[in-house]
């Protein structure tokens, strides 16, 4: 499912957007506890105005980012503050504020780890995230506190705030119709066009670009023509990954930090484009090959 119909399909179900944040609430609890971060004793306010508030926020603004792309997190944090009804101007702020935190922990965790972030473990990746979160918090970096006078410039969320037409309509920044409950058309591009501002957010998580140039690619370290997915990496015993990690290394520095799943290629492959799948086979030496995409010759 790409991260458009992920987009649609969960704010189309409020029972995910409950189970999600139930998760996000369990795990602000935990990591209250392990980092001992300020929340209210007021039953049903524990997370509202303060350190807890804003860990909550910044840390669902990195995991939605991370797991669906910076567009997700975007889109979802807006939703989410036309959510809450009368939402003062203030919380506001701070919300959106520690939202686009959370976005810019993505990149860092990202700049970091690469793709081998999303091959560690759940409780590792969680667990990063939280440091990363505390991080900002314990420098300053996190409004703790709506009074607080710093401004959240995002254009985007203020374009939203003064215009909560859009929202009520569902359409041109979710692109779902509330009415029907159905899909309508979503592009975050226009409305940025409108605005007058650039989505480097798009060119992060688009694969389609970087899949149309594929014709003639070869790894800059070995000459290779193999293109490595996401799947192929994750399905690697240790011996495996660590012969060939400096080969995938190479390759998602080539692709900008991305690295391509099994379906992206699939559909490449299948229109015609830049790749061909490579069956699986067995060598003459008894050697046997794992099925792998590669990239045509530029011809």
């Amino acid at each position: 499912m790409s991260n458009k119909n992920k987009m649609y399909d969960f704010f189309n179900n409020e029972q995910k957007q409950k189970e999600y944040n139930n998760e996000i609430v369990n795990k602000t609890l935990y990591y209250q506890k392990k980092f001992g971060f300020k929340a209210s004793a007021q039953k049903g306010h524990e997370f509202w105005n303060n350190e807890a508030d804003a860990f909550k926020h910044a840390y669902s603004g990195a995991d939605m980012s991370l797991k669906y792309g910076n567009i997700f997190s975007l889109g979802a944090g807006i939703y989410h503050e036309y959510q809450t009804p009368n939402n003062p101007p203030k919380e506001w702020n701070m919300d959106s504020w520690n939202n686009h935190q959370g976005r810019e922990i993505a990149r860092d965790i990202l700049k970091e780890y690469g793709n081998k972030f999303f091959y560690l473990p759940q409780q590792l990746q969680d667990d990063i995230k939280a440091v990363k979160v505390m991080d900002r918090m314990r420098n300053g970096y996190l409004i703790i506190n709506p009074n607080d006078k710093r401004n959240y410039k995002g254009k985007i969320e203020n374009y939203m705030k003064n215009h909560p037409e859009i929202i009520k309509q569902g359409e041109k920044i979710f692109g779902i119709n509330k009415t029907t409950g159905q899909a309508a058309n979503f592009d975050i591009n226009q409305l940025a066009n409108i605005l007058g501002i650039q989505l480097p957010e798009v060119q992060t998580t688009n694969q389609s670009q970087q899949n149309s140039n594929l014709f003639g690619y070869t790894n800059p370290l070995t000459g290779s023509n193999h293109i490595y997915t996401r799947e192929e990496v994750g399905q690697m015993t240790s011996e495996e990954f660590a012969k060939h990690e400096k080969e995938i290394d190479a390759q998602t520095k080539a692709f900008n930090g991305n690295m391509p799943r099994n379906k992206e290629l699939q559909h490449e492959a299948m229109a015609g484009g830049g790749v061909v799948y490579v069956k699986p086979y067995t060598r003459s030496d008894g050697t046997e090959v794992k099925g792998y995409y590669r990239s045509k010759p530029n011809i």
